[in-house]
Parts: structure tokens; C-alpha cells; sequence
């Protein structure tokens, strides 16, 4: 749960609520300097809001304050963790990883008496189902479909399901329910709502009424068990061993988990060891306005350090606090008892200690989380490569919607503003969709920025101003 501060009167006022807090506001003005940070630096979570006077205590640190003046103080650093480099193999390393998150899920679920897990029938999410049915909790779960076969795991949370004998839910949804357009109908400090998951909160509201449910999931295990799409961990390998058959076994792992041939991620790796580290937060610049964007990103504690580790490291960290942007971002998690336990700190700092490279033993990613569990789920799910996708389901959103986001977009406060790139956009709109073409998702992820904007201009009535 997020916790918010701001400082009012002769005093501070802290709360995870904006409608509590909104009274105390001695500015609601959107923070601009914000809103074109968050477009460019996508997923970036800092102490900055996009509300001009609301802060955020991020987790890992404290406030103080004596009566007159306040202080962010950081309690704690992922790179402690990844600084007690574990170089134990996977057989070794597994059985901890296994233990730890079944004794979290066990500490989680023992004080709620109605569980229910999105269950998608991905590695993750079985995981979470298989420590759950370990530790003995009663819960059931729920898989979401999507008319196409991109988005449709059913068959997947199927095998699970019947492997630990708890009852599956199928929730059915299409492109009907997402609104690419519509402003967000609860208030929050920063963008958040995805328009584009919108068919998933509707199914989940309309089949889940009971709001005593405690939702459990898998969010966060791509990013605690460093499922890195780079080739940073080949470099990190030849740093450590040198030139030398343990560097060249970590390459061979690499290319197989990425579907390369051993050539082919031996160039990527010179190509990247000559372009040199990457510090900075990635940017994203497409369909906006360069000379209105912001050349560095906003700071935050854990920016120090970074320069010390290996890319791969610095990757497992930043991929660490994109997740940790997304937890209060879904609509139909809101107001709910929502529970993301392989995020838990004692599995997340063992993951931090784990080399880049172990994580891919074998030639498979998340190479330690899938030994961690093999005795428990089927073989189909622990050694799966792929993942649903929403492609499908979101460009037939897209086209069904496109003057609707046109008219959002050129028409809005962040063209008005002169954030975007507007000739740019008004081509893609005008253009139709080719096969492997997927900016439409980008233009979406804008428009849920203005959306928030115009939301919070409005000053999200009638909760916000208490009427």
C-alpha cells in the first residue's frame, strides 16, 4: 500500500488515500514538470506525484519530522543484497528459493479465510498456487480468457488447477470492455489506470462482487527472477570468469533462452559492450516533443550504488521498481485486499543475491524458480517458454476507437501543453494496422496520461473536493 504525505499548516499529513488527503492539499495543480517526466520515463516511480504539493514515502524509507522540518531518510538498498553475490548452482540455490516462498505465502494467506488467485496458467502464477496448496490455505483461483488465441491460457491454469485439486473460474472478456477514452473514476496522485486492461477489471468486477476477497497473483516474479531480455548477463559472466569455458557456457544459456544462435548473441554482446553501461533510466521519446521533454530523470534513492554494479544487476533492480509502479495501477484491485507475495522482502533479497547468469542454467530463464518448483507443478507449466499476449484483443480496441484516442490526444491538454509529436500521430491514426506493428500500444499508454490529466483538472468529482 503506497503512503502519501503532505505538509500542511505547521504540520504533516500522511494517508494512501487521495480522497483523504485532498482537503490538506495547499496545491492540487498538476505538476507538469511531472506529467513530461512520466510520458518519457515510463514506469519511473519517485517521491514526486503528479499532484504539485503530494509526495510519496517510497517503501525503503522513512520520514522524519521534529515539529518544524522533515527528512526522507533510505533504510534500505537492493544493492546490500546483490552485493552478497551467491555463486551457488541451481541445486543448491532452488530448494532456499522454494522455501522462502512457501513460508511467505504460508505468513500471507494464514490470517485470511477467503483466498482467491489470478491464476493464468504462467509460470508465476502457478508458482503462487503451488506454495499456497503447500502451506495449506483454501482458496480457489480465477483465469481470465480473451475470445483470441493469443490471450487465451485457459488450458494452462487447467493443468494447474487440476494438479492441486482447487477449482478454476474462466472470466470471459473482449475488446468491448476496454474505453480507450474514458477518465479514470478514482482519484490517484500520479497516471495509473491502464485503459487497456479495462475488459479484465470489468470481468473481474461483474464475477467478484465479494470485496472481503483476498486476491492473490504472481505480479512481480518476471522481475524478482530476472527474466532479462538483454544480453547483459553474457557480459556480466565475461567481467566475472574472464575469457574462459564458464563465460562461454553463460553465452550458449543466453542465446538458448532468447531463441538466438550462439553467433548471433556473441555479436549483440560486443555491440553492447562497446556502447558501455546504461546508468539513466531507459527514455521513450516516440510521439512526443523532443524540445519539450526533460533530459534527465528525476532522482531517486537507489540511484546510488548503481554506477558500482554490473548492467545486468542494475537491469534485475530497475525491472525490481517497474512492478513495484504497477501494484496500485489496476482498477479492480481497488479497495480490494490484494496480495503480490513473491514480493515479499525475504524472497526478494535472496533473488538480489543470485547472479545474472545462474538465472538462466540450462538455457531457460528464471532458471532457479522453475527447479524451485518442479516437484510441485506439472511439466507442460514448469518448463513453458511462452506467455499469452494481448495483442489481439487491444488492436481491435485500438480500431474500433482510433477517432475516439485521435480527438483524446490531439485534442487534449498535452497537445496543448506542446508535449507531442503531433504530425507523427496524426499519421499513425490515418494509417492502418500491418502485422507486427505495435506503436497503437504507445499511443494508448499517452492517452492514459491525458485521461488522468483532464481527470485531475477536473479535481475528480464529486470525491475529490468532498462534495
Amino acid at each position: 500500500m503506497p503512503l502519501y504525505w503532505t505538509r500542511h499548516e505547521s504540520g504533516n499529513v500522511c494517508g494512501s488515500d487521495l480522497e483523504l488527503l485532498a482537503r490538506f492539499l495547499s496545491n492540487r495543480d498538476v505538476d507538469w514538470e511531472f506529467i513530461a517526466q512520466s510520458l518519457v520515463h515510463i514506469n519511473l516511480r519517485t517521491d514526486r506525484t503528479g499532484i504539485a504539493s503530494l509526495n510519496e514515502l517510497l517503501a525503503g524509507t522513512r520520514l522524519d519530522f521534529d515539529g518544524r522540518d522533515i527528512a526522507v531518510r533510505s533504510l534500505w538498498s537492493p544493492w546490500d543484497h546483490v552485493a552478497k553475490s551467491d555463486t551457488r548452482g541451481v541445486s543448491d540455490l532452488a530448494p532456499e528459493l522454494e522455501r522462502r516462498i512457501i513460508k511467505s505465502v504460508g505468513q500471507w494467506s494464514a490470517s485470511r479465510e477467503s483466498i482467491l488467485l489470478e491464476l493464468s496458467g504462467g509460470l508465476d502464477s502457478s508458482i503462487v498456487a503451488a506454495a499456497l496448496s503447500a502451506s495449506g490455505a483454501d482458496f480457489s483461483a480465477i483465469t481470465f480468457v480473451t475470445p483470441g488465441a493469443d490471450g487465451d491460457e485457459r488450458h494452462y491454469a487447467l493443468q494447474v488447477a487440476e494438479h492441486l485439486g482447487i477449482e478454476l473460474a474462466e472470466l470471459l472478456h473482449d475488446e468491448t470492455g476496454i474505453d480507450l477514452v474514458a477518465l479514470p473514476r478514482r482519484p490517484l496522485p500520479r497516471p495509473g489506470a491502464y485503459s487497456a486492461l479495462g475488459g479484465i477489471d470489468r470481468a473481474f468486477a461483474d464475477n467478484v462482487p465479494d470485496r472481503g476477497i483476498s486476491v492473490f497473483g504472481g505480479i512481480g516474479g518476471d522481475n524478482i527472477f530476472e527474466f532479462d531480455g538483454t544480453v547483459a548477463p553474457i557480459l556480466d559472466a565475461f567481467g566475472t570468469f574472464g575469457v574462459g569455458s564458464r563465460s562461454f557456457g553463460v553465452l550458449r544459456d543466453i542465446a538458448r533462452a532468447g531463441g538466438a544462435t550462439i553467433w548471433e548473441a556473441a555479436r549483440l554482446a560486443w555491440r553492447a559492450k562497446r556502447a558501455g553501461p546504461r546508468l539513466a533510466w531507459r527514455r521513450d521519446a516516440d510521439y512526443l516533443n523532443p524540445a519539450a521533454l526533460p533530459d534527465r530523470a528525476f532522482p531517486h534513492p537507489w540511484d546510488d550504488g548503481a554506477d558500482a554494479v554490473s548492467q545486468a544487476k542494475r537491469n534485475h533492480v530497475h525491472s525490481l521498481r517497474r512492478i513495484v509502479d504497477f501494484l496500485d495501477r489496476p482498477g479492480r484491485w481497488h479497495g480490494r485486499d490484494v496480495v503480490t507475495p513473491l514480493l515479499s522482502q525475504p524472497v526478494v533479497e535472496f533473488c538480489l543475491t543470485i547472479p545474472s547468469w545462474t538465472w538462466f542454467t540450462g538455457g531457460r530463464d528464471r532458471a532457479v524458480a522453475r527447479a524451485a518448483f518442479s516437484s510441485h507443478l506439472p511439466a507442460d507449466i514448469v518448463w513453458r517458454r511462452g506467455k499469452g499476449r494481448l495483442e489481439s484483443l487491444c488492436g481491435a480496441a485500438y480500431l474500433a476507437q482510433r477517432e475516439a484516442l485521435r480527438e483524446l490526444l490531439l485534442g487534449g491538454r498535452l497537445a496543448e501543453q506542446g508535449l507531442l509529436d503531433r504530425p507523427r500521430i496524426e499519421a499513425y491514426l490515418g494509417r492502418d494496422l500491418v502485422e507486427g506493428d505495435f506503436d497503437y500500444f504507445r499511443l494508448i499508454e499517452i492517452g492514459d496520461v491525458e485521461r488522468w490529466v483532464r481527470a485531475a483538472e477536473a479535481g475528480f468529482a464529486p470525491s475529490f473536493d468532498q462534495r
